[in-house]
């Protein structure tokens, strides 16, 4: 029979991993690669340039159309000439694109409640300011007188209302016998308004003048003596 007599050395997992933690502190260590940095799509930095175009330009369109906005008064309802404004007869209406000339803004509605129209004010349309005037039509001691002109006796599209001119007498026909002092005569008046006459080519206009100087000036006109003179003025 045979003894071993050799002992045997066990070896304890707590002294196990300390050697090999030492083992391990001993090797050197591997450093990590350098990160490389992404690659920038071509593409979508185009999309955002593009983005960024359309942007500002959507951006100066929106400006461009509300700084062109006017907000003016306009008629809601038809009001004659002569009648008195009131509240419910204006409304407002938004221009694009530019603005009529001496039209009424929009603040200054209520301005306009009380007075009387100097012509007939259709439903819809724009008012100016030289549509309202403070008093009747006529006023005390004015009338009005109702001329047809010619082609060549007035400057048709300058006879707005409410514009100053002068009517001047016009000598009588060279076969009449009368001596007319009247020739050459000067009688300042407003215009009224001015409409087409029936043969296409005469005007009709409403001229508001003092009214001692109203039957001369009717006489004239049956005459066919009266031309108009446009002034300075509105």
């Amino acid at each position: 029979m045979t003894i071993d007599i050799e002992s045997r050395t066990t070896t304890s997992p707590r002294k196990t991993r300390k050697q090999k933690a030492a083992s391990a502190a001993g090797s050197p260590v591997t450093p990590q690669p350098p990160r490389m940095p992404g690659r920038r799509n071509p593409k979508w930095i185009a999309l955002g340039i593009v983005a960024l175009c359309l942007g500002g330009l959507l951006s100066y369109m929106i400006y461009a159309r509300v700084a062109s906005e006017t907000a003016v008064v306009a008629a809601a309802h038809t009001v004659y000439r002569g009648e008195t404004i009131e509240q419910g007869d204006l409304t407002t209406i938004t221009l694009r694109g530019g603005s009529l000339p001496h039209t009424v803004p929009a603040l200054r509605l209520a301005d306009l409640v009380g007075k009387r129209a100097a012509y007939d004010l259709i439903e819809g349309s724009v008012i100016p300011s030289s549509a309202v005037i403070e008093e009747a039509t006529p006023a005390e001691g004015r009338a009005i007188v109702g001329l047809k002109l010619a082609p060549g006796r007035g400057p048709g599209n300058l006879l707005l209302p409410s514009s100053p001119v002068r009517l001047i007498a016009l000598p009588a026909a060279a076969d009449s016998s009368t001596t007319d002092k009247l020739t050459g005569s000067v009688f300042v008046g407003r215009v009224i308004d001015q409409s087409p006459a029936a043969d296409g080519t005469s005007i009709l206009v409403n001229v508001d003048v003092e009214a001692g100087a109203a039957p001369t000036i009717a006489m004239l006109a049956a005459q066919d003596r009266v031309a108009i003179v446009r002034d300075a003025g509105r």
